[in-house]
């Protein structure tokens, strides 16, 4: 019978608890917010520096690297 139905599984460890659960979602939050902050305060540097910036070559350059910011803290901010 074994062949045909197999054999039961060894019980596995138990499941988490909500608590456990809870608390690691709440960190990944708590890191994701940092790393949309960390972004903003990037995107703030690129912003001041295409102010600043008289060459369009570095200010093309400029706006690329700020999209790619932004577009990572959209990203972030859509999980």
């Amino acid at each position: 019978m074994n062949r045909i139905f197999g054999k039961k599984k060894a019980p596995g460890p138990p499941p988490p608890s909500l608590d456990d659960a809870s608390s690691g979602l709440g960190g990944r939050v708590d890191a994701i917010d940092t790393k949309i902050a960390s972004l903003e305060k990037e995107l703030k540097v690129y912003k001041d520096k295409i102010k600043n910036s008289k060459s369009p070559a570095a200010k093309k350059t400029l706006q690329k690297r700020a999209m790619e910011v932004l577009k990572r803290k959209r990203m972030y901010e859509g999980q």
